[in-house]
């Protein structure tokens, strides 16, 4: 049970001699306030650890494909890399475009693929959040980080357009 929570029933329960069976009007809406109260910070919670655990994969993912690296990367290999990444369940996606009958709309599965895929290559075209692998000191912190959230912040980020900025013409 959470804190606050758990502080609103301790005061009432005090103050009914231990029973919350009737309760004033006052003290029920104290009661469903901090039910609710808890609600919302449980929902943000698990919301913000769903977010940080899809950041934890996609940097899993360059930490394996920078294992046997001996120098920086270049932005081209890095851009490989993340086209690689981004593409990553195209053939299940195929598949499951080739299993569907003719006329039936996609699955919720196919569709929740379908919008990561467009979701990561937007991304990528405005610059793509992963490590810094163009600098060797932060791949060897990348190759030292445990998998946990809290030593991530030792690893530098950066964000790699898909094309070069300076080749851009309006």
């Amino acid at each position: 049970m959470p804190i606050a929570l758990h502080k609103v029933q301790k005061k009432i329960k005090a103050k009914k001699d231990g029973k919350l069976d009737s309760l004033g009007r006052r003290d029920s809406k104290k009661l469903s306030r901090a039910t609710l109260r808890d609600e919302k910070l449980k929902k943000l919670g698990s919301a913000r650890s769903k977010l940080k655990e899809l950041e934890l994969i996609r940097v899993g993912y360059f930490k394996v494909a920078t294992k046997d690296v001996k120098a920086p990367l270049s932005t081209q290999e890095i851009r490989d890399l993340i086209e690689k990444w981004v593409h990553r369940d195209d053939e299940e996606l195929f598949e499951m475009r080739s299993e569907r009958r003719p006329g039936r709309p996609p699955s919720t599965k196919e569709d929740l693929l379908k919008q990561r895929i467009d979701r990561e290559i937007e991304e990528f075209k405005t610059g793509f959040y992963i490590p810094d692998l163009q600098n060797s000191e932060n791949i060897e912190r990348l190759r030292r980080w445990d998998g946990t959230v809290g030593s991530l912040a030792q690893v530098k980020f950066t964000r790699i357009p898909k094309e070069d900025a300076s080749r851009k013409i309006n």
